[in-house]
């Protein structure tokens, strides 16, 4: 059985998990799927009060801020080995980019 979270909760997984991303696992929910969730939370929210409630906005700037903390993560991502040593050695023949 699957366990569904409140939104307070789900927010405090996300916190918590920025803060300490090797902390307690076992409450541990992956970032595309809060994001997932919080867009299913405000679609039924914007349906049931209306996409001009106050309720609505709240809901959808949630997924919007999980969708920025994607973003920030997917360009803070630690680049390989193989693209490091491109970026110290650009003059490398394996750092050359040809048009085929």
């Amino acid at each position: 059985m699957a366990q569904v979270l409140t939104r307070t909760q789900r927010l405090a997984n996300t916190r918590n998990h920025e803060a300490n991303p090797k902390g307690n696992q076992g409450n541990f929910i992956p970032l595309s799927l809060r994001i997932e969730m919080a867009r299913d939370e405000a679609r039924a929210i914007s349906t049931a009060k209306g996409i001009e409630s106050p309720e609505s906005a709240v809901a959808w700037d949630i997924a919007e801020e999980l969708l920025s903390v994607a973003a920030r993560r997917r360009t803070q991502e630690p680049k390989s080995a193989f693209e490091r040593y491109c970026l110290e050695h650009p003059g490398a023949s394996e750092a050359r980019i040809y048009d085929v």
